[in-house]
């Protein structure tokens, strides 16, 4: 089909419709992107428990692996309610009967002097809205005074936040998590009670958005050689 001057063949109607239809898949994806929170008081309500390194646990759709400090030697911790105040994610040094049961101490499920607990997600994500209870599972989210620390992607660059901080953050482009008592600061035992988890859409289709770039940019150098 000519259109002006120029001539319009199948291979350039086929590259305008891969390109148009990758754009349309990125849109599509960056549109269903979607925030999960991460509910660990949810998670431990009615089953509570120290699971075993690499334990896999979905919310909504979400992939997140957790584990310890030391293989083998700690756990991650759901804890239950006490009292009707939440707890969430901690850590437990020893089980009852192992992976699944609950901890063999309970003055020792949170995350405490030496312990530190590391979630992995299953996709890139950002993460924000924290949410922290100290070991009497009373709100730490306010405190400015007491820290802990955090530590993303590099499990061991650590960064000192308060808890009214850390509440604050927005992190884009997180793969791993870790949360550690800092025991080089004003450190306080705390539980995780959770926060939101939001995948960033990663651009699977580029490579062939890119490649139908590359065969439009060909098609056209053939086109003005044979008009030259």
């Amino acid at each position: 089909m000519w259109k002006g001057a120029v001539w319009y063949g199948p291979l350039w109607c086929i590259m305008k419709n891969l390109v148009a239809a990758v754009a349309a898949g990125a849109t599509l994806l960056a549109a269903n992107a979607h925030a999960e929170y991460l509910d660990f008081v949810a998670e431990a309500a009615g089953n509570e428990r120290g699971v075993a390194d690499g334990t896999i646990i979905n919310f909504g759709g979400l992939d997140v692996t957790f584990t310890s400090l030391s293989a083998g030697a700690f756990f991650a911790y759901f804890d239950d309610l006490s009292n009707g105040k939440p707890a969430g994610l901690g850590v437990c040094e020893i089980l009852i009967a192992g992976p699944g049961s609950a901890c063999a101490n309970p003055g020792d499920d949170n995350i405490r002097l030496g312990d530190a607990v590391t979630l992995t997600f299953g996709e890139t994500v950002a993460v924000s809205s924290f949410s922290f209870t100290d070991a009497d599972h009373n709100d730490l989210n306010l405190n400015n005074t007491n820290t802990l620390l955090i530590a993303i992607n590099d499990p061991n660059a650590f960064v000192q936040y308060t808890f009214a901080e850390a509440v604050a953050l927005v992190i884009a482009g997180v793969d791993l998590i870790r949360f550690a008592f800092d025991d080089a600061g004003t450190g306080v035992q705390f539980y995780v009670n959770g926060f939101e988890a939001t995948p960033v859409p990663l651009p699977a289709a580029a490579p062939l958005l890119l490649l139908g770039l590359a065969g439009l940019g060909l098609t056209s150098r053939r086109r003005r050689k044979k008009q030259a």
